[in-house]
């Protein structure tokens, strides 16, 4: 009897250091320059676990019980968003603060990280990544969202797909809160979604608005006379509109030009036999887009989309063939 009750008390001592033990730990030995910060933020900046870091020095931090997700280390000023989940990450190897491309750093204990890179996508330009279909149901909780957020897709279809395979719980943590508020952001630039009604003039100073072509399909080409790839786009967009032309089909090229004079002597120059409009906005490089980047969600140029009879997307980010495969399936050919 004895026996049995010291047993019982050894399994529970156990037990309560085994949870009082559980949480997130992060611990390991940098070289480093001089002392810097290791901090873990949440994906909306909420601060979890600091600590100085000095060379050559072990550390670790207290344990922090966490819901397994995304979240964003910070090495100095090197930022770096990570899956972490309830167990010790190891950080080991050499910062350099002043060189961040010399610095070289190993983890240990982030597998579920690493499960999800396997499924990140593997194109470089943001308008042709892709998730692979068959990671539904070989993910856990939050790791569809976490796959979205590392992914950073900036279209609708893939995301949404993502938020379809993830249960309501897991939609409440941080990266599911984060793949919510994208979808709603990304959904008015989905495939069906209604396309901005825009407002430009044409060569002769006339307005002219995209739903003055309701009951067309409509092919918007946005580009500029300095983009060479743009030029080249519509020496391609030439022989298509030739073949593909009538009644139920406009042709628009939008130039993004900052100077209508750029603009005109382009017009002189290419003499194209379709609907060609200014918007003296200009183009914005960089993480400002001006009004109609916004709109139809484009940072690069050329861009093109095909719009429906009723003026909502059919297909975004055309080129080359593309644009007379899309013609053609919207036409039911």
């Amino acid at each position: 009897m004895l026996k049995i009750k010291w047993t019982i008390l050894l399994l529970l001592v156990t037990n309560m250091i085994a949870f009082a033990q559980a949480g997130l730990k992060l611990s390991g030995k940098l070289r480093v320059l001089e002392p810097t910060e290791i901090r873990l933020e949440t994906i909306f900046g909420e601060r979890i676990l600091t600590m100085q870091v000095e060379n050559n020095q072990a550390f670790q931090t207290e344990c922090k019980e966490i819901t397994p997700d995304v979240y964003v280390l910070y090495v100095g000023e090197t930022r770096q968003p990570i899956y972490l989940t309830n167990k010790e990450v190891t950080i080991k190897g050499f910062y350099d603060n002043k060189n961040v491309d010399n610095s070289s750093i190993s983890f240990t204990g982030i597998d579920k990280y690493y499960e999800l890179a396997e499924w990140l996508p593997k194109e470089k330009v943001d308008r042709k990544k892709t998730i692979s279909p068959e990671v539904k149901g070989k993910l856990e909780m939050s790791m569809y969202s976490a796959l979205a957020y590392l992914a950073n897709i900036p279209v609708y279809e893939p995301n949404k797909f993502l938020w379809d395979c993830m249960s309501e719980e897991a939609k409440t943590t941080y990266s599911g809160k984060w793949l919510g508020q994208r979808l709603d952001s990304l959904k008015k630039l989905a495939i069906g979604a209604k396309a901005h009604d825009f407002t430009y003039v044409d060569p002769e100073g006339k307005e002219v608005r995209l739903s003055d072509f309701r009951g067309k399909f409509v092919l918007v080409d946005f580009w500029a006379s300095w983009c060479g790839p743009c030029r080249q786009e519509m020496k391609s967009l030439l022989p298509i509109y030739n073949e593909l032309k009538g009644d139920d089909l406009v042709f628009i090229s939008v130039s993004l030009d900052k100077r209508e004079k750029d603009w005109r002597n382009m017009l002189d120059v290419e003499k194209l036999p379709w609907v060609m409009l200014w918007n003296k906005e200009g183009f914005t490089i960089g993480d400002a887009p001006n009004t109609i980047q916004k709109a139809y969600g484009f940072y690069g140029i050329p861009f093109i989309v095909l719009i429906d009879k009723e003026g909502r997307f059919i297909a975004r980010g055309l080129r080359g063939e593309r644009v007379k495969e899309e013609i053609l399936k919207a036409r039911g050919k």
